[in-house]
């Protein structure tokens, strides 16, 4: 058959066998799971043995791109990987951009299926219709600035995902990035492929994606196209990037640190930090930083990041003086393959514990100090596994193991240190989603209304609502809290939230709020079957989400997660203090403080506008055979 926006191929590699070969895909499966995180969700059942270790040789990884990725559809770049996760143990996918499914689409392939154990260290390189397991002898050990920056020389323009030494180490929190840039894999999917003895895969691409209705596709696009560039706002997210969004500044300012918050201003990242701006491919809004350090002890120094906040986040800890060595801290860490949000936890965590003589020095190895010289050690020692690294290394959980004592005293939600702080931002879905994920805490759950404080009235959240396409028969529920001051339940809202979420991943499209803004389920719908010349309703769409995060949770069901699991940490439900504000656990407008009591009335929200018991976490039959997955139950 002619394929329009796929390419109809998987490429199934066996590291174990070193062998190569290609499976069709099949309509029906697309019509139903769509792409990327859909997809991904499907091809991994049908292979899913429960209670696999993460890095045992059976594990699989599956990278997944959407129909719409390798065209010219605005904010199309998306890279989805799937697989059973070593922080967590749960099966999970995490997102990435830059031009890594851009090729591997263009090369003629949809996903690629990596199982087995090399028996030494190789890279993938995927040109085309060339595809070979490369010896990695010389890139092994290297880190991924400079691996990635040997294989883009070695074999010119590409999509390249690498990992560093952290992943060579199974360090459990280690992270892999796209052309050096784009982060993927929290929770470890650096290490599964160190396990693997994977270093590398690079993607390059030149065939091409056909469109099922070229015209009305170009018309459309157009129409899309102008309407971005015309945006009032676009200048200044081109300009500022993130820190648009989250004025890194105004935390610093609440903890009393103004000194530091002048050096987060706007200004001072467009004289002092900002390189240039980089996009993906398609995107018109380039929100991508490369940095440089033009003064100090270490000037010259280039580093690559999908954000200026990755950075300046680093910077709100106590024990950095300057935003040199935030920066200087975030590169190295980068280049290890570790998690920042992660190191930055760890060192604020053992600062604390350090101080009330939990940790030790003794028990550390060497003297604890807040400063960037220790800092700089922890990321060396946990990356290389040395001493009291080798413990960090394998995450949080193993550390609560070590001494129970820490469990009341971590932030963390299914073994992952939590990324959005309820007590700060307010309860939003994104601040909720990281309870009820299988990943535990993330980066994203979508196109929330109430990402960042952005709802604003009830009406303006219906108008969002539209757009994500929630029925209208959801409105009242989600409108329906605990207590009637909190105007919203965001239990209820979060489902939607995810399956928005679920929509433009599975698509191919950037969740970032500077493009997911132009989106709506109808317009996606429109995009989708203008490029693949199916004829599938936008409720179809939503539908296949559903289907997707379904099948997600009947993985993780056989795994042992259950409601138990869905943990909200200890410490939110304790006042923060914050300079001399002391700041306390509220709903989304602040009207009202959390209890535990209210966050169990909207876990229980949740699981029931999902169509799931409330004790068990498990779908329904009903919603089982609504679905159509009666197979996997």
């Amino acid at each position: 058959m002619d394929w329009f926006g796929y390419t109809g191929n998987i490429l199934d590699i066996d590291l174990t066998e070193n062998k190569v070969s290609v499976i069709n895909e099949d309509v029906r499966d697309l019509k139903r799971f769509i792409g990327g995180f859909g997809m991904n969700c499907k091809l991994f059942a049908d292979r899913f043995k429960p209670l696999t270790d993460p890095f045992s040789s059976k594990n699989f990884i599956i990278f997944g791109t959407g129909s719409l990725v390798g065209t010219i559809a605005p904010g199309s770049s998306r890279t989805v990987a799937i697989s059973k996760f070593p922080a967590t143990g749960a099966v999970a996918n995490s997102c990435g951009s830059m031009s890594f499914a851009f090729n591997l689409k263009q090369a003629g392939f949809d996903h690629i299926i990596i199982a087995g154990k090399s028996e030494k260290p190789v890279y993938l390189l995927i040109s085309d219709d060339h595809i070979e397991l490369c010896k990695a002898k010389e890139i092994w050990g290297k880190d991924i600035v400079n691996t990635t920056n040997f294989l883009k020389k070695k074999h010119g323009s590409s999509g390249v995902i690498a990992i560093g030494q952290a992943g060579e180490n199974l360090v459990k929190s280690s992270m892999t990035l796209i052309d050096k840039t784009s982060t993927l894999g929290r929770g470890g999917l650096a290490a599964i492929m160190g396990s693997k003895n994977l270093k590398a895969i690079l993607t390059q691409g030149t065939k091409g994606i056909p469109i099922a209705e070229p015209k009305k596709f170009n018309k459309l696009y157009n129409r899309l196209i102008e309407r971005i560039r015309n945006y009032p706002h676009r200048d200044s997210w081109i300009e500022l990037g993130m820190l648009r969004s989250l004025p890194v500044g105004m935390l610093l300012t609440a903890k009393g640190q103004k000194k530091k918050a002048r050096q987060c201003s706007d200004r001072m990242y467009l004289k002092k930090m900002k390189k240039r701006r980089i996009a993906c491919p398609s995107c018109p809004m380039a929100d991508k930083d490369i940095l440089e350090i033009r003064e100090g002890e270490f000037s010259s120094l280039i580093t690559y990041t999908s954000s200026i906040i990755n950075p300046l986040l680093m910077f709100t800890v106590d024990g950095l003086d300057t935003y040199n060595q935030a920066i200087k801290v975030f590169d190295l860490i980068s280049r290890y393959g570790l998690d920042s949000l992660t190191m930055t936890a760890l060192f604020e965590f053992i600062s604390k514990m350090n101080e009330r003589d939990i940790l030790t020095n003794e028990k550390l190895g060497f003297e604890w100090k807040r400063d960037y010289k220790t800092f700089h050690h922890l990321i060396e020692i946990t990356a290389k596994r040395e001493g009291f690294g080798n413990l960090l290394a394998d995450g949080w959980k193993k550390l609560v193991e070590e001494n129970k004592t820490f469990s009341n005293e971590t932030l963390t939600v299914k073994g992952l240190d939590i990324i959005f702080e309820p007590r700060f931002l307010r309860l939003g879905t994104m601040e909720f989603e990281q309870i009820v994920n299988p990943k535990g805490a993330h980066v994203a759950s979508g196109g929330s209304p109430t990402y960042v404080g952005a709802g604003g009235s009830l009406d303006k959240m219906k108008s969002h609502f539209n757009r994500m396409g929630i029925p209208e028969s959801a409105f009242s529920r989600i409108f329906s809290p605990p207590k009637k001051e909190m105007g919203v339940n965001v239990g209820r809202l979060t489902r939607y939230s995810e399956d928005w979420y679920t929509v433009l991943t599975s698509l191919g499209l950037c969740a970032r709020a500077q493009m997911n803004r132009f989106f709506s389920l109808e317009l996606v719908t429109e995009l989708y079957n203008l490029i693949t010349g199916f004829n599938l309703h936008q409720e179809e769409l939503r539908l296949s989400a559903e289907r997707s995060w379904n099948l997600l949770k009947l993985m993780n069901l056989k795994e042992g997660f259950s409601r138990k699991d869905d943990k909200f940490p200890s410490g939110w439900f304790k006042p923060l203090k914050m300079g001399e504000n002391v700041l306390k656990f509220r709903d989304f407008y602040g009207e009202v403080i959390i209890t535990q009591d209210i966050a169990n009335k909207l876990l229980d929200d949740y699981y029931d506008e999902r169509g799931w018991d409330k004790q068990s976490t498990y779908p329904t039959i009903s919603k089982i055979k609504a679905l159509a997955l009666e197979k996997y139950f």
